[in-house]
């Protein structure tokens, strides 16, 4: 058969789109989603730090009611130019670094645990200060690097045949190597996230309903046993179980955020107006901002939020499942599942749905590691939708 010219320029210009393929448009209706939280997290970090901001020092001097609102909407500004930036990253190149963002996530985690890197904040030392940068939180940074090699180990499973088994246990492995870091900072409530992807992750591969059950159940019974092994967790515990038997400071979170919600009634005491957060509702605008939605808007409001969350999960486990690579697929899934997860806990905290722990609400909640890390996973679905037509390997 003869093979003239243009069989051979088709040929070429197939194998240059197939190793360097175009971005696509991105999906609309995922970014104007994120987009849409992110501005409802202006408006409410703004509404619920006021009157704190706003507060005399010490010397009566009067403070800055905006200070959190320009600090929150820099952070905006830098997450959403993160996020359309990591669009632009091919899933490929993203496999290819699994490993060495893994080991810098390591790395900065167990920083944490080391002077003179570690901040030390409540008894905790989840923050570092690296010089010439903020101090952040490695642990939001580590959920997108855990993510992301999970996503590839997965994903070499299903491209080589590699027993489920081997790829169940180096997740897990990982898993407990870096929940074991979080747990020495303290950080029960993170390393529950960690555990949430990764049991989401394994379901999304395929793990058989018996043994997924059975380690959702193990875990869930170690979890248990280090809250009772420190004093002031197991004191949340009892306070989410029982607060009539709980001390006043004890329940002090429960009762306030509670107590908030149900003074916005239906329809909300209005945008700016909830009483609690000028003196009773703690962390007002990052741990407790999901009370201050329900205090102002009302259960339509707390209503709306939850809707947004399931529905941004929704849309990128539907991209994920679009992509022909395995790995996007684990990817965008992974995503789904981390801001689903933490948005869920947050909002079951506030509802008094599980003992007390100190997430964020992704999007809305201020905090600018949290805002970045979001806005970063975001990318990473993007990037998937960008490139849905299979062409990436």
């Amino acid at each position: 058969m003869t093979v003239t010219t243009h069989d051979v320029e088709a040929r070429a210009a197939r194998r240059t789109s197939e190793v360097a393929p175009r971005p696509g448009p991105m999906d609309r209706v995922y970014f104007l989603g994120t987009w849409a939280m992110m501005v409802t997290g202006i408006v409410f970090v703004f509404s619920a730090s006021f009157p704190v901001a706003g507060k005399p020092n010490e010397l009566m001097m009067p403070g800055n009611p905006y200070y959190f609102l320009l600090q929150h909407t820099k952070y905006v500004l830098i997450s959403l130019g993160a996020m359309l930036l990591v669009s632009l990253i091919r899933p490929s190149l993203l496999r290819r670094a699994a490993y060495p963002l893994a080991g810098v996530a390591l790395v900065l985690l167990v920083l944490t645990l080391v002077e003179p890197w570690s901040i030390e904040l409540n008894g905790a030392r989840r923050w570092i200060n690296v010089p010439g940068l903020p101090a952040f939180q490695p642990a939001e940074l580590a959920k997108l690097a855990f993510i992301i090699l999970v996503a590839s180990v997965l994903a070499r499973k299903d491209e080589v045949g590699e027993t489920d088994g081997i790829a169940q246990i180096t997740v897990l492995l990982v898993m407990c190597i870096l929940g074991a870091i979080l747990l020495k900072q303290p950080d029960l409530g993170m390393t529950m996230i960690f555990v949430a992807i990764t049991l989401s992750m394994l379901f999304f591969a395929g793990m058989k309903p018996l043994p997924l059950v059975g380690l959702t159940t193990g875990l869930l019974a170690a979890g248990i046993a280090f809250a009772h092994a420190e004093p002031y967790r197991w004191k949340r515990i009892i306070a989410f179980i029982n607060p009539e038997a709980a001390t006043s400071d004890d329940r002090y979170h429960i009762v306030n955020m509670l107590i908030a919600q149900a003074r916005g009634g239906v329809t909300g005491t209005g945008l700016g107006m909830s009483p609690d957060k000028w003196r009773w509702l703690p962390a007002a605008h990052t741990d407790s901002i999901f009370s201050v939605v329900g205090g102002e808007l009302g259960l339509l409001g707390a209503v709306v939020i939850l809707a947004g969350v399931l529905l941004l999960a929704r849309r990128a486990l539907a991209i994920g499942r679009s992509a022909r690579s395995p790995f996007a697929y684990y990817l965008a899934s992974g995503v789904a599942a981390m801001l689903a997860l933490q948005s869920l806990a947050h909002i079951a905290v506030n509802t008094a749905c599980m003992p007390c722990t100190g997430l964020t609400l992704p999007f809305i909640s201020g905090g600018g590691t949290s805002l970045i890390s979001a806005s970063i996973a975001a990318g990473l679905v993007l990037a998937v939708s960008r490139f849905e037509n299979g062409t990436d390997p």
